[in-house]
């Protein structure tokens, strides 16, 4: 191949509180009539078998006109271009510090319901709901489940039998010990209590952290002590857990976790979100060195947010990896409450691509609403928004790539990056083009013609990132370059 050498010289100050715009969210408009879920939950899922994805929320607070309302729970089916019609006359409870799940635990094909929490009066339960098909839920009588004051639970097949079990943490007073409820494969549950996760109670996950082909289990809480821990449990595959002592993972609580694989290895990394031990807001990343052993990656930018906020990996522009979305309040309260997304670089690099109206005591569902193969998020909580405790759905408006545009971006490499300024435009079956190099604030900072094969640049340039836009006759196509010294 032809290859060509390129240097320039840029001497660029850092814009480090600027924003990439590669992901872009969009106050949706008109609104739909969402109720408030301050204290509460929400769940996108197809409840109703017709393919698209409908919401449930629980929670207390105002509704999108200002009312105010005490614990509720309402069901919003959508009508597959974005436009829900809510139900409140669906016979589940009406909740407040509440925590949903939906899993099909009868293996009809449609997704059942557990919910915990408050009452308006008080009144604290935990009940299971099957569906049936429709979007009707019906009450399971004589269910085993503890009602939970302060808890949590998730749905996974933990014992290796193709079902859905459960895992809670929490219970009425002070720390108990995780339990979990076996599924027969009908939907029918039985405790048991020697599940080997003891002394802790907090917010939990269930992956497969060790590549085993098990569900693991990470849990961020607070043991019988009082002390503030994150540990990790492996799964025997049989449904029995043994804490792995030194996983390297910080201790958090009132807060969240998140896991995907963000760079490609094959295993599950971590965010987890909440308030440290010594009593700040942190927002951790920490990337799976395949062992059950982490190491946190401290060069990220992510806001520490904590105050019962939440957490989640998606890919929210479409380039095959997983963003990072995140809310609740920094150190300090009111009025510092963000919803970030951070866009994933590759390689473990993450930049702020968007920040729109964040919330404490917050929740956040996140979904493609309108069948426009974008990923929209929907929060809530005690907010920075109008009305203050209600909630808001965001449409993703981000430019993607086109058919055309894949086809030039499968014949383009820019390697390595990130970089420390020294990289490589490799244009494969494309004759020429032409490069424009623009830093984060929309400034162009330089261009250069290509040649077809290899170009290699050596650019002086300040850490942070900046877009690469190469033309070609017929085609045009954006990278983000990452410079690293």
């Amino acid at each position: 191949m032809r290859k060509s050498i390129l240097m320039v010289a840029l001497l660029l100050g850092a814009t480090p509180n600027l924003i990439s715009q590669t992901i872009q969210m969009e106050l949706a408009a008109p609104q739909p009539f969402l109720q408030g879920t301050d204290t509460g939950d929400m769940e996108f899922a197809d409840l109703d078998g017709d393919g698209d994805m409908d919401l449930i929320a629980t929670g207390s607070g105002n509704m999108s006109d200002g009312s105010t309302h005490g614990a509720l729970t309402t069901l919003y089916f959508n009508d597959g271009a974005g436009n829900f019609t809510a139900v409140n006359d669906h016979g589940i409870e009406n909740i407040r510090v509440s925590k949903i799940a939906l899993a099909n635990i009868d293996t009809d094909e449609d997704l059942d319901l557990l919910i915990s929490g408050f009452t308006s009066g008080g009144f604290a339960l935990t009940k299971l709901y099957t569906n049936d098909g429709s979007g009707n839920f019906t009450e399971v009588t004589g269910s085993p489940f503890e009602s939970l004051e302060n808890g949590y639970f998730n749905f996974g097949d933990i014992d290796g039998d193709n079902d859905q079990d459960i895992v809670f943490s929490g219970g009425h007073s002070g720390i108990e010990d995780v339990v979990k409820y076996i599924n027969d494969g009908n939907g029918n549950f039985s405790l048991d209590t020697t599940m080997g996760v003891t002394g802790i109670s907090g917010v939990l996950d269930l992956s497969d952290y060790d590549n085993d082909e098990d569900l693991d289990l990470i849990i961020c809480g607070q043991d019988s002590s009082g002390n503030i821990v994150t540990r990790l449990y492996n799964n025997d595959g049989n449904g029995d857990f043994t804490l792995f002592a030194d996983a390297g993972l910080n201790g958090v609580e009132f807060g969240d976790i998140a896991a995907a694989d963000t760079d490609g290895d094959e295993d599950l990394d971590l965010v987890i979100c909440g308030s440290s031990a010594a009593g700040d807001f942190v927002t951790e990343f920490y990337r799976n060195n395949g062992d059950s052993t982490f190491t946190q990656l401290t060069d990220v930018p992510f806001l520490g947010l904590g105050a019962n906020g939440e957490t989640s990996f998606n890919d929210f522009d479409n380039d095959g990896d997983v963003d990072v979305f995140v809310i609740g309040s920094a150190n300090g309260g009111l009025p510092n409450i963000y919803s970030h997304i951070y866009e994933n670089l590759g390689d473990n690099s993450f930049v702020l691509s968007d920040e729109f109206v964040g919330g404490y005591l917050s929740t956040h569902a996140v979904a493609d609403v309108d069948g426009d193969s974008l990923l929209d998020v929907v929060i809530g909580g005690t907010t920075t928004g109008t009305p203050v405790r209600g909630s808001f759905l965001y449409k993703n408006v981000s430019a993607v790539l086109s058919a055309s545009d894949f086809d030039l971006n499968s014949a383009l490499r820019i390697y390595p990056n990130p970089s420390n300024g020294r990289f490589n435009i490799e244009l494969a079956s494309i004759p020429n083009g032409q490069l424009s190099i623009y830093n984060i604030a929309g400034q162009r900072i330089y261009d250069q013609s290509l040649i077809g094969g290899i170009n290699s640049l050596e650019m002086y340039l300040a850490n942070g990132v900046y877009l690469a836009v190469i033309n070609t006759q017929t085609q045009q196509i954006t990278r983000k370059l990452v410079i690293k010294n």
